[in-house]
């Protein structure tokens, strides 16, 4: 949704397009053939990747994911569009950074992270982000000055690891190991730890990771009695919710601070946790005076 709220972007996978809808009336305005020349120099054809409003400006960006290009579009006349190339290669889900002038793209192919200054609408740099980069709906928190990103990754790789990176320096600052793959991380300014869930084939995929913001160390592991997915906290930050799916059929809610369990909530097959709060903040892990 676009920042005045008036326009609505979709895309898809089949067919490879993308579309701009009246948000009132959802009447089509405008639609996209997602094609273009990718990094090995092939023009291809290219479902719809990430797609995301900003409050920076009245735009929107869409990942095309075969292709490696980020399409910038400008909401006036006849949405004039940007093509920013050469990102990455199988391109996917992304988060926003600085005000929304920032965009971080992850390139599963590449092992990359790549920064994108939505203002100058070029490339910052592409940063390294361990196999299989997925960043999710996006973390970072603020620590001591400095606003850390944090990737996560479900690639099958030697060592797996959740990426941290400086965003304001744009550079990576450590890779934490971690016992298996990971999916979406989960941050809260009012949280004193990043949570990242467990993707494997074994009884890892129960289990959350608790990472320190501070010494950016993994300090515990949560068996949540399911397959772990999704954790989420509170709007207030004061609780930490994870679906316990596959044999679980719960949600586990603990407390942030303590990460003792509070409630059980049951229900079947629980999947994706999505908290209110995600519309008073535009990444994740920051609260509104951070968001510089």
């Amino acid at each position: 949704v676009s920042r005045d709220g008036k326009y609505i972007m979709a895309g898809s996978f089949v067919p490879h397009n993308a579309v701009i809808l009246d948000a009132e009336t959802l009447e089509p305005l405008k639609m996209f053939e997602l094609e273009g020349i990718d990094p090995d120099g092939k023009k291809v054809s290219s479902d719809s990747g990430m797609i995301i409003g900003t409050p920076y400006a009245d735009i929107f960006a869409i990942a095309l994911e075969n292709a490696g290009q980020v399409w910038v579009v400008d909401l006036k006349d006849g949405f004039p569009v940007t093509k920013i190339k050469n990102v990455g290669r199988h391109l996917h889900d992304a988060f926003l950074t600085h005000k929304g002038k920032k965009l971080m793209v992850a390139s599963y192919d590449d092992s990359i992270v790549t920064a994108i200054d939505l203002e100058k609408r070029k490339i910052i740099k592409k940063l390294k982000a361990g196999c299989v980069p997925h960043v999710g709906g996006g973390a970072a928190v603020k620590v001591d000055g400095r606003v850390l990103g944090f990737g996560t990754n479900f690639g099958t790789c030697e060592k797996t690891v959740v990426s941290v990176w400086d965003l304001d320096k744009m550079e990576l600052v450590k890779q934490i190991p971690v016992s298996g793959g990971t999916e979406s991380p989960a941050a809260h300014a009012n949280a004193p730890y990043v949570a990242v869930d467990i993707i494997t084939k074994d009884r890892r995929a129960r289990t959350v990771q608790l990472i320190d913001k501070k010494s950016l160390e993994v300090v515990k592991t949560l068996d949540v009695g399911g397959h772990a997915y999704f954790p989420e906290y509170s709007a207030d930050g004061k609780f930490l919710y994870i679906s316990a799916g596959y044999a679980g059929d719960e949600v586990v809610v603990y407390d942030s601070t303590s990460l003792k369990k509070t409630a059980n909530i049951q229900m079947e097959s629980p999947a994706g946790i999505f908290s209110r709060g995600r519309v008073k903040y535009m990444t994740r892990g920051l609260s509104p005076d951070e968001m510089e």
